[in-house]
């Protein structure tokens, strides 16, 4: 660790909080003052080339009553549920079944992880191209089969399950998270319950998953916020919004908003609808958590 020998009077306490100073510094004014900024704006009409005019609530009211909007809502929780919960068990899966040393399976651990290096725009790209109806692998691979061809991102009724086909692609995050965190999971107690004659769905049910409930709750956590806000790039190239606004979310109509009818005040205020259906999906998790007695304090992550 870097040492600060230039102030030796500093306690560890304090040096350790210096050295996120710069950290601190960057959320402040990169994530702190822009929501400030916006958060105000949202009260003013603002186009970006005429001085800001006192709006009121306005842009609230016309965000809600868009149609669009409510359209945007939907489609972005149904782009969020499915997935969210979809990519945590199968990183958790995947992590259970590549749980145990051998020959190959760092190179399978490193397959898995690596769709999620790989840059969003660039990603969004290549399966631009499996996606495609006519030359792309997987509807030639289907068309082999015998099976249906859909028009996956041409099409309204499977833009939405090509998007989440997609992200379930980018799970390596969660998978070493879950496999950290199976790998400090004590073998006596999965012996122990083989003795008693725990069969292996048993052992995953009663033992493995009571041992990692907070670790997967806060991926399901964090995968919901990060899906909501960060689907944008892939939507906006794979589909634009469409077919139909099948995928048009509501990250698309705050940039449809701001930048195509330059209602920055408008598309301020659903940014901030956005933050609070953020909160909302987040304290809904935790009353569920709740009910099922997870509990998510620093003593229950020592396993």
């Amino acid at each position: 660790m870097l040492k600060l020998r230039f102030i030796p009077h500093l306690t560890y306490q304090r040096r350790l909080q210096l050295l996120l100073a710069p950290y601190a510094i960057g959320i402040v004014l990169l994530v702190v003052v822009p929501a400030v900024v916006t958060f105000a704006l949202a009260f003013f009409h603002y186009d970006g080339l005429t001085p800001p005019r006192w709006a009121g609530t306005l842009n609230f009211v016309l965000a809600y009553t868009d149609s669009l909007f409510i359209l945007s809502v939907q489609n972005s929780l149904a782009l969020i549920i499915v997935p969210t919960f979809l990519r945590v068990i199968g990183a958790f899966l995947l992590a259970r079944l590549l749980q145990r040393n051998g020959r190959f399976l760092a190179g399978f651990r490193a397959a898995v992880y690596l769709p999620s290096v790989i840059p969003a725009a660039a990603f969004a790209l290549a399966w631009l191209w499996i996606f495609n109806p006519l030359y792309g692998p997987l509807n030639l691979l289907l068309a082999q089969l015998g099976l249906a061809t859909p028009a996956w991102l041409v099409d309204p009724a499977w833009a939405k399950p090509a998007i989440i086909l997609m992200s379930l692609w980018q799970i390596g995050e969660g998978f070493l998270i879950s496999l950290a965190a199976l790998q400090d999971v004590p073998p006596e107690l999965e012996d122990a319950a083989a003795i008693d004659g725990a069969g292996t769905w048993g052992v995953l049910r009663h033992i493995i998953l009571p041992l990692l409930a907070p670790i997967l709750l806060l991926l399901v956590f964090r995968d919901a916020i990060l899906t909501f806000q960060e689907s944008f790039i892939s939507i906006y190239l794979l589909t634009g919004g469409g077919p139909y606004y099948a995928t048009f979310t509501l990250p698309f109509f705050i940039y449809e908003q701001g930048f195509d009818l330059l209602s920055f005040g408008v598309a301020s205020a659903a940014l901030w609808v956005m933050y609070a259906l953020s909160g909302l999906i987040v304290i809904v998790l935790y009353i569920i958590a709740r009910q099922w007695n997870i509990g998510t304090t620093d003593e229950t992550f020592v396993l």
